[in-house]
């Protein structure tokens, strides 16, 4: 996993491009985009075919988990959402159980778009709707 600020307030996710690094390097990643006390959305999609994949092990998931719980007061007010880029109609329909479950781990919303103009689309809208409404994460 690779996080890319480079067009930042969005975040590219990718999971196939150029070395991951450790899980403290991803943590220390995630911890900086969240300091710059800015709203962001997070643009991701998934590994490709000739990518290698990764599992996570038990310790791995609970230090992931620990993690979550510990930021996520920031990450419900700085992350807009998770826009996960996936063309394949079916994956999509396939993918709203995971979407409540990644919602409830992370405390921000998991989107879905079919293209990555459409994700680029929903995430302006996000921002935008986030710089109008006041504070990030208030209740309307």
């Amino acid at each position: 996993m690779l996080l890319n600020a480079a067009t930042f307030p969005i975040v590219r996710l990718t999971y196939d491009q150029g070395p991951s690094g450790t899980a403290d390097e991803a943590f220390a990643a995630f911890e900086a985009l969240l300091d710059r006390g800015t709203p962001f959305v997070i643009i991701g999609q998934g590994a490709n075919a000739e990518s290698p994949q990764h599992e996570h092990d038990a310790d791995d998931r609970r230090r992931l988990a620990l993690w979550s719980k510990k930021h996520k007061p920031r990450l419900r007010e700085f992350v807009k959402a998770l826009i996960y880029v996936e063309p394949s109609v079916a994956k999509r329909v396939g993918m709203k159980t995971f979407q409540m479950v990644s919602e409830k781990f992370w405390g921000y919303p998991m989107l879905v778009a079919a293209s990555e103009a459409e994700a680029l689309e929903m995430a302006q809208g996000l921002l935008n709707s986030s710089s109008t409404s006041g504070k990030v994460g208030e209740a309307s």
